[in-house]
């Protein structure tokens, strides 16, 4: 009777004990409930909890910022991001691709306070992260940045992102927006149900940071300008490293965790900072890169950008791909288990007629084939389920040509053929040729600059 107080329930248990005992129920008496004595109806109960009310929008420290300086919002994961700038174009398309030039020919900021955060600590931090993640943590050095997928128990991926080892027993990890909450969930049901002798606390921190990105070749001149005080080479801050470190002058006391990572392929280096201090950094590097134009960057130049690159999201991370779909096979360990780990190799999963990733290039037009178009070979008659599909879009200025990243059988393998992407929600057929997944800089030596 605990779910209603005995208010409902107990009727029925009356009626039982009195039929038990051969008496009436009013013979019987009656059992202790508790408030609400009388029936109270759902609605009442949900209260104002409905509509936007049921799960509240979330804004970043510079939120307001955005809003002033023309960003045009949308929804990522219950945040408001901005998706483009009204200052960068007229319309989106002209928009983001001039901040996609921002970013590849001098320097471009975005924020990225959505990413989920996490601190990870105790004496068994390192040996809890190896068993989560397919690859290594525990020889990660203090001060070093490592990028990693996390499996499902059934082998499939659920979330990738870095994790950076702050001390001997303290990590600090990083989810994609959408994830992070399952992430958080997933880690403590591990703790808590699978490895409940393992000395580690794990707590959510990512409304507790607020971060942007300063990318592009720019990156370091910019970040010097605004903090003299710090070495920012390569060999004071080498790519994947971390600088923990305060600022001075305007910024004096606002803690500072420097990470040098890249999402676009640039010199990039991603700025942390209490989520109090966020605005006033994200002003502060405003001005310092004035010399270098610096404007702020959205979310669809951000994700062109990556397309470039090669990177998977979760447009790639569907909950139906595993490691090897994704070309990362080779991240996964052959001397620790992990979770996820023995069924990842089952059967099914590794049949080599599966869709993996490949890239697309646009043989015909300029025009982006939409996402979600079925891929066929040339021979193929046009129907049914097809050879895979295309996960993301994007003219590139870069390459010259619509490009894109799609889940195709067969994958790299099919490098050099053209293939027919048909849109059914479009009544359109779009010519490809399949190429490697990473359209630029494929030795990396941008963002190692």
């Amino acid at each position: 009777m605990g779910t209603d107080q005995g208010k409902t329930s107990n009727l029925n248990g009356l009626g039982l004990m009195a039929a038990a005992r051969g008496i009436d129920v009013a013979a019987a008496g009656t059992t202790t409930f508790r408030p609400p004595y009388t029936p109270a109806s759902l609605g009442a109960l949900a209260g104002r909890n409905v509509g936007p009310h049921f799960q509240p929008e979330r804004r970043t420290a510079m939120h307001g910022w955005h809003e002033t300086h023309d960003g045009v919002k949308m929804e990522a994961g219950l945040w408001l991001r901005p998706l483009w700038y009204r200052s960068n174009g007229a319309t989106l398309g002209q928009a983001y691709k001039a901040e996609m030039d921002l970013v590849r020919e001098s320097v471009g900021m975005a924020d990225t306070s959505t990413l989920g955060k996490i601190d990870v600590q105790g004496p068994d931090a390192a040996e809890f992260l190896d068993r989560v993640y397919v690859n290594g943590f525990s020889k990660l050095a203090v001060g070093k940045a490592r990028y990693g997928f996390m499996l499902r128990e059934d082998g499939i991926v659920m979330d990738d992102g870095t994790t950076t080892r702050i001390s001997d027993t303290q990590f600090f990890l990083t989810t994609t927006t959408a994830q992070a909450a399952k992430v958080m969930s997933h880690l403590e049901f591990l703790l808590q149900v699978v490895w409940p002798k393992l000395r580690v606390t794990v707590a959510s921190v990512t409304d507790q940071w607020a971060a942007m990105s300063v990318a592009g070749p720019r990156a370091r001149d910019t970040l010097q300008a605004a903090f003299p005080h710090l070495a920012l080479d390569n060999e004071a801050l080498p790519f994947m490293g971390l600088l923990d470190a305060q600022g001075e002058g305007a910024l004096a006391g606002a803690p500072l965790r420097i990470l040098r990572l890249t999402f676009s392929g640039e010199l990039a280096f991603e700025i942390f900072t209490p989520t109090h201090h966020g605005l006033a950094v994200w002003q502060h590097m405003l001005d310092a890169g004035k010399p270098w134009q610096l404007r702020p960057y959205g979310l669809e130049a951000l994700g062109s950008l990556r397309i470039e690159k090669g990177h998977v999201v979760g447009s790639e991370m569907d909950g139906r791909t595993t490691l090897d779909d994704l070309g990362a096979g080779k991240m996964a360990s052959k001397t620790k288990a992990f979770w996820g780990d023995a069924l990842r190799r089952s059967p099914h999963l590794v049949r080599p007629d599966r869709p993996s990733l490949v890239g697309l290039e646009a043989v015909d037009a300029n025009e982006p084939p939409a996402n979600g178009s079925i891929l066929f070979f040339a021979d193929d008659a046009i129907k049914g389920h097809g050879r895979g599909h295309i996960t993301s879009t994007t003219f590139s200025k870069t390459v010259g040509k619509a490009i894109g990243l799609g889940l195709l059988q067969g994958g790299t393998a099919h490098i050099g053929k053209e293939i027919i992407a048909a849109s059914p929600t479009q009544g359109r057929q779009y010519r490809l040729r399949v190429v490697d997944p990473c359209f630029i800089d494929a030795q990396g030596a941008r963002y190692r600059g």
